[in-house]
C-alpha cells in the first residue's frame, strides 16, 4: 500500500512540473498488456496477475476511444504435480523394507474476465481511470492417485490409492480505481485498488477406490462414495494495492 501512495505522489508532483505537450498516453485502436510488480528495490519480481483459482491470466486492454479501454483477462491451467519418495520402514515381521511413494494430482482450471474502463484527465503522463470488472472461473475435477510399494526379501507389497473430487466454479463482480503515469511514449507504471463481490462453490461427488496386492494371498479393495461441498461469498476490498506495468501499441 506505501508502495502504491508513493508511486501516485510522484506522479502527480511530476506531472505538475512537466509542460503539456502531445500525449504519451494509449489511444483509440491502441492494445495494451500490463504485468504486476511486487517486492521493493533488489527483490523485485514481474509477473502476471492472477484470478480466482491462484493461477497466472494473460491481461491486456483494447481502447475503443482516447477515453474508453476494454479490459480482457484470459486463462487455461492444467496442474499435473508428480511426487516421488524412498525411505526404509520396519514392516509387520519385524525386518527392513524398502518403501517406494510414486503420486499424481491433475486438475484443468480455464477463466476468462472483462471490463470497461474509463479515463480521465488532459495531461500528458498522467492518466486516472475508474473500471467496472466482471470475471467467471471453472476449477477443474481433481484427480490423485498414489501408489505405494514395500519391497522387501519375500517381495513386493503394491497398493493403489486412487481420489477423484469434482472442482467447481466462481463468479466475481467489482469495480476498480487505479491510474497509469506514463514514463515514456506509451509506457506507463501504475496502481490499481479494487472493491469486489466473488462467489465460489467447490467439491460435489467424489469416488475413492483402494486396491492392496499383497506378496502372498489375495488381492482386496475397497471403495467408497459421497458428497463433500463447499461455498462461499466475500465482499472486500483487496488486501494490498496491484503494481502494474504497462505498454501499449
Amino acid at each position: 500500500m506505501k508502495k502504491a501512495f508513493f508511486i501516485l505522489s510522484l506522479a502527480v508532483l511530476s506531472n505538475g512540473l512537466i509542460a503539456q505537450e502531445d500525449t504519451l498516453k494509449g489511444q483509440k485502436g491502441d492494445w495494451g498488456i500490463s504485468i504486476n510488480i511486487s517486492g521493493i528495490i533488489n527483490n523485485i519480481t514481474l509477473q502476471n496477475q492472477k484470478d480466482g483459482a491462484g493461477n497466472y491470466v494473460i491481461f491486456g486492454r483494447k481502447y475503443i476511444k482516447d477515453d474508453v479501454a476494454i479490459r480482457l483477462g484470459f486463462n487455461v491451467a492444467y496442474n499435473n504435480q508428480k511426487w516421488n519418495s524412498e525411505d526404509s520402514i520396519v514392516i509387520g515381521t519385524g525386518s527392513t523394507a524398502l518403501r517406494q511413494i510414486d503420486s499424481t494430482v491433475s486438475r484443468f482450471d480455464f477463466s476468462i474476465s472483462g471490463g470497461y474502463e474509463k479515463h480521465f484527465g488532459s495531461t500528458k503522463r498522467l492518466d486516472p481511470y475508474f473500471a467496472g470488472v466482471m470475471t467467471i472461473g471453472r476449477i477443474g475435477n481433481t484427480e490423485t492417485n498414489a501408489n505405494t510399494n514395500i519391497k522387501d526379501v519375500t517381495g513386493t507389497d503394491k497398493t493403489q490409492h486412487i481420489i477423484q473430487e469434482d472442482g467447481g466454479f466462481y463468479f466475481g463482480l467489482g469495480g476498480v480505481a487505479g491510474f497509469n503515469y506514463f514514463i515514456a511514449q506509451k509506457f506507463s507504471l501504475g496502481a490499481e485498488f479494487g472493491y469486489f463481490y466473488s462467489y465460489s462453490k467447490t467439491g460435489g461427488d467424489y469416488n475413492e477406490s483402494l486396491v492392496n496386492t499383497p506378496v502372498s494371498g489375495a488381492q482386496s479393495s475397497t471403495f467408497s462414495r459421497g458428497i463433500k461441498e463447499q461455498s462461499t461469498n466475500s465482499l472486500n476490498v483487496n488486501s494490498t494495492a496491484s503494481i502494474m506495468l504497462s505498454y501499449f501499441f
